[in-house]
């Protein structure tokens, strides 16, 4: 009896897989020729993938273009540009860098001196200005909303050890560079706010990282979420020598 059962169970499972076989080849046969085909109908192309859209029925000049990256390379700014650019950069970069460097004075791991036009990289969106210092990248916003100020910094080597589990070969230094108090002081020079005691966490970097003696610091306000980093409106990282590994500031604090 169970052989027999056997036999029909396996007979079923045929049936089954030939009639999926059957459906899927006229499935495709009879689907449109230009489903598989790449030459895609006239139409607006972005970043080089397959994906067209399709031409734009609004009369020329009347809607936007559709950027081809959201990254503008310094490289690609026109004439206009570079000259606004310059004239920025001497007139509101320059002063919003030097009141940073002054929050956190000795742990930014480059001089303010070398913070020149040249350096300049990229725009993100229309806002955020990059600057590349040597091996670390460095951001300045200038929003109408948010106002000219840093918004971001992250060295190469700092970027690549906390993206990387500790070693093991010897016991990691779990003493930190910073204490509390430093990092309020900091933050109300920085953005003018004073952050209460409870609302500064400070971890060793080494327990999770490979970034030994260090220091991961949040600011949580009271109330929001603690594991939430969009609600965290700065947060830093600090080397074993106490200089900025990262910054990260809320665009609106």
């Amino acid at each position: 009896m169970k052989q027999i059962r056997g036999s029909v169970l396996v007979f079923v499972g045929v049936v089954v897989l030939l009639t999926a076989l059957v459906i899927l080849v006229h499935h495709k046969k009879n689907r449109p020729l230009d489903y598989f085909e790449d030459d895609q109908p006239a139409g607006q192309v972005i970043n080089n993938t397959n994906i067209a859209l399709p031409p734009a029925s609004a009369p020329q000049g009347t809607a936007p273009a559709i950027p081809h990256s959201i990254t503008k390379r310094s490289s690609e700014f026109t004439p206009g540009e570079r000259e606004k650019l310059a004239a920025d950069f001497e007139q509101k970069y320059k002063p919003a860098v030097h009141r940073w460097f002054e929050a956190f004075q000795g742990r930014v791991p480059f001089d303010e001196s070398d913070f020149t036009l040249d350096k300049f990289h990229s725009r993100l969106g229309d806002y955020m200005y990059t600057f590349m210092i040597g091996t670390t990248t460095f951001t300045v916003q200038d929003s109408p909303h948010g106002g000219v100020k840093v918004s971001y910094l992250m060295t190469r080597d700092g970027a690549v050890q906390l993206n990387s589990l500790p070693g093991g070969a010897s016991a990691p230094t779990l003493t930190m560079p910073v204490t509390r108090e430093d990092v309020i002081s900091m933050a109300k020079a920085d953005c003018g706010r004073e952050f209460k005691p409870n609302e500064v966490i400070i971890r060793p970097s080494a327990a999770g990282t490979s970034l030994d003696g260090g220091a991961l610091v949040h600011i949580v306000p009271e109330g929001t979420d603690p594991n939430n980093l969009a609600t965290q409106p700065l947060n830093m990282v600090f080397g074993k020598d106490g200089k900025l590994v990262n910054y990260t500031r809320d665009p609106f604090l």
